[in-house]
């Protein structure tokens, strides 16, 4: 197994064609007629989470084959308020039949996969996966030179290509997540392409600035000042660290020194972060993408490492379940129950505080969805095995992703899955300490005398301040302290991530 180690740019003017008109299919003539509505609505979505055609600004220039921009319209014709997607069939015929084996087939069934999986038709998307890396093999992308052997290094086209060999990579990991198998393709390779640049420079007008490549960055945690890598860099490494926790999940005989190898990993990826690389959400409210997707791969991986180690795992172990992971042999670990219990609950917690940060999941990739289930599941089994004093404080955390689920589930299918199987575990296994939790009067879990006061923390009288008063320590009243959500330990020494600053 190898171990490998922006804000997004509004829409240009540009001019649209037939914009009042719904994209269809000229009968008379067998052509596309284009809609650049839909065109729109690929790239202020799709494409921010997986920016690897030629940035908005210059897509019609680069003049991308039929069968491509066929593909972009039908995925953004998912985004549209109150349209169904359209010409799934055309796509899918023009695709299967065009004999081209260019680079532009390579993303135009890696972009058809990536839908095709959020619209919950797994085994099709599956089976364009396959046929995405098959032409990209044969054509030798995952070759250092390849994206510069027609194209200048710096230039926006290779650009593009090294993004969508990468792409191919990080959907190759995530795919295997619900599938439950190990057959990667992508991430057992020899890692030779040229790391992605910033977001920023891709979609700017400046020259793209010369790639690492990903020796430099693994040789970074030895280097003697910090040096800052691209977002995508990171996100990279973290798809790596994914993979190797699933592969081990799949092993059926290994030493739990290699299970502490995998935890070593996930624990030196954070600590090896740059303070700026350590949030998701700038000064501006503006969104790193691909950080974003960096940190859930970090709590995925977490989750799918402990939570079958953990005592949580027989608490819901849902069959049919394709977001729950399957633990049906004796795994071996350097920790006890409780302690995996800990960390998959407190990477649970991270990545909820994560999204509720930046809660429209439609703008994120598709492959947080299943991240995002598990992620509810797991918050919903704590719920269960700990007391009502914390109940609010877990189910708080699973309506949220239920919200999140739910405004999704208008767009892509497996939301709607996800959602359905989380709601229904919830409604099960919740009712009765819902039922406990609004009839008990708060004031038995919340006594007002549990909080200390002023006077207590200091031996010295209160002084008469509000509640919320500015630079004043926050003290909750009696009334107050009904409506304080209690958390249910402190978790801080299990993790070295620290929290995302929301102010």
């Amino acid at each position: 197994m190898i171990n490998l180690p922006t804000a997004h740019v509004p829409w240009p003017d540009l001019p649209l064609r037939n914009e009042m008109s719904q994209p269809r299919l000229d009968t008379s003539r067998e052509t596309w007629v284009h809609d650049d509505r839909f065109l729109r609505m690929f790239y202020e979505n799709f494409h921010v989470a997986h920016p690897f055609l030629v940035p908005s600004a210059i897509y019609h220039d680069r003049q991308y084959p039929e069968f491509l921009q066929l593909v972009v319209n039908f995925v953004g014709s998912h985004y549209m308020p109150g349209a169904s997607p359209q010409y799934k069939e055309k796509v899918l015929t023009e695709l299967t039949c065009n004999p081209d084996r260019s680079p532009c087939m390579v993303q135009a069934w890696l972009i058809y996969c990536i839908a095709i999986f959020a619209r919950g038709e797994w085994q099709e998307a599956q089976e364009a996966l396959s046929r995405s890396m098959e032409i990209a093999l044969e054509l030798g992308m995952n070759r250092c030179e390849f994206a510069s052997s027609a194209h200048p290094e710096n230039s926006i086209e290779a650009e593009s290509l090294r993004r969508t060999w990468w792409e191919l990579y990080i959907t190759d990991v995530f795919m295997a997540a619900p599938f439950k198998n190990n057959s990667f393709l992508c991430s057992t390779m020899a890692p030779e392409v040229s790391l992605p640049c910033e977001e920023s420079a891709y979609t700017g007008t400046g020259t793209i600035p010369t790639p690492c490549r990903i020796l430099d960055f693994k040789r970074r945690v030895f280097a003697p000042e910090e040096k800052v890598f691209s977002s995508s860099s990171y996100r990279i490494e973290a798809a790596t660290i994914l993979c190797r926790a699933l592969v081990l999940n799949g092993l059926k005989d290994y030493h739990r020194d290699h299970l502490q190898a995998v935890e070593n990993a996930l624990v030196s990826w954070v600590n090896h972060l740059p303070p700026k690389k350590l949030d998701v959400v700038d000064s501006y409210g503006n969104i790193d993408e691909m950080m974003f997707q960096a940190h859930l791969m970090i709590s995925y991986a977490t989750m799918l490492l402990h939570l079958p180690r953990s005592d949580l795992q027989p608490v819901l172990s849902p069959s049919n379940n394709h977001f729950w992971p399957l633990a049906t042999r004796h795994l071996a670990s350097t920790l006890n129950r409780s302690v995996h219990s800990i960390k998959a609950t407190e990477a649970s917690r991270r990545l909820s505080d994560a999204i509720s940060l930046c809660p429209n999941v439609p703008k994120h990739t598709p492959f947080a969805i299943p991240a995002l289930a598990l992620c509810g599941m797991i918050q919903l089994a704590t719920s269960i095995k700990h007391n009502d004093e914390c109940f609010d404080h877990h189910y708080n955390r699973v309506t949220l992703i239920l919200g999140c689920l739910k405004s999704t589930k208008r767009i892509w299918a497996l939301a709607d899955e996800a959602y359905g199987q989380l709601r229904s575990s919830a409604a099960e296994n919740l009712s009765d300490s819902m039922e406990r939790w609004c009839t008990e009067p708060p004031r038995k879990l919340f006594p007002a005398e549990s909080t200390p006061s002023s006077a207590d923390r200091t031996g010295q009288p209160a002084r008469p301040t509000s509640a919320f008063s500015e630079n004043a320590d926050i003290v909750f009243p009696p009334m107050l302290s009904s409506f304080v959500d209690p958390t249910c330990y402190n978790d801080s020494f299990f993790t070295s991530i620290p929290d995302f600053d929301i102010n």
